[in-house]
């Protein structure tokens, strides 16, 4: 059977996947497939002239049709980027965002102003992946980081994590909604607390890809409550309440502000918006 080459390959493909992606988009994907499978880097790729072998193509052919299914890339090779870390992910757990790369580094400047003693311990609340926990220790050694998730799959896949980047984490499975996780989070010894919990009403599932919809994780995604910023206000709360705790750190969806800032208010808490790179505000600072 006769093979291709790889420069046809690549643009016939990108020309496929433009009926679910932007063309850029769409061009990212081929490369970063290129790259796992052919081992040929973007920069590279004009460089090369040779034809496809029978299995290249074939496998570049499976995982192609599971992108135009409108799986993510990143559940299909296994793996996502975030900051300097290479990330196990799975359809367990989110695949991390850059949103929440600043949202790690707005913690990583707090602990860095802070004077001595410095925080001992960070808790990181509904951790998924370990992708926050895990990016916090590789920055900062001193601390202890502590990271907390209801689902057992998901704490697997944080795990697994851990041991392969070699960054020592202390992992419990715990629910925030229920008297013991409230228990827990009103007595931890932990001075700053960071959290990227389910914030995504039924209002902005309209809004939301496709592939998001259909691969990643919903108990990590909605708020199967009328009250949408519950999560927010029971770790809030908690964090009200326990005496070591000093900052606070999440990731919001920009619709919420307004609710965030009366809860803010209504706890008596310091509070700070900050915007992404793309001007969306996406991270509430708390402080007592």
């Amino acid at each position: 059977m006769p093979t291709m080459d790889i420069v046809r390959y690549f643009d016939e493909s990108v020309l496929q996947l433009q009926a679910l992606y932007p063309p850029n988009e769409a061009k990212e994907l081929m490369y970063w497939l290129y790259e796992d499978v052919l081992l040929i880097k973007k920069a590279h790729l004009q460089l090369f002239s040779k034809e496809l072998s029978f299995a290249e193509e074939l496998q570049l052919n499976t995982l192609k049709n599971r992108l135009l299914a409108g799986e993510p890339i990143q559940y299909i090779l296994g793996y996502a980027y975030f900051r300097d870390l290479v990330i196990q992910v799975n359809p367990s757990v989110l695949i991390p965002r850059p949103e929440t790369e600043e949202l790690v580094q707005a913690v990583i400047d707090s602990y860095k102003t802070w004077s001595e003693p410095k925080p001992k311990t960070l808790l990181d609340i509904c951790c998924g992946s370990g992708c926050i926990a895990l990016a916090l220790k590789k920055t900062l050694a001193e601390p202890k980081l502590v990271a907390i998730d209801i689902s057992e799959e998901a704490l697997a896949t944080a795990k697994l994590n851990a041991t392969q980047l070699k960054l020592p984490i202390q992992f419990e499975q715990l629910s925030v909604l229920d008297d013991t996780g409230k228990n827990y989070l009103q007595e931890v010894d932990a001075e700053i607390w960071v959290s990227n919990p389910p914030y995504i009403s039924e209002a902005e599932k309209e809004q939301m890809h496709p592939n998001v919809l259909q691969y990643e994780p919903h108990l990590a995604l909605f708020v199967a409550s009328v009250d949408i910023i519950l999560f927010y206000r029971i770790i809030a709360q908690a964090f009200c309440l326990n005496p070591k705790a000093q900052e606070l750190y999440f990731e919001i969806s920009e619709f919420q502000v307004e609710l965030l800032t009366n809860m803010a208010e209504e706890l008596k808490l310091k509070h700070l918006f900050k915007k992404d790179l793309q001007g969306k505000w996406r991270i509430l600072c708390l402080s007592k």
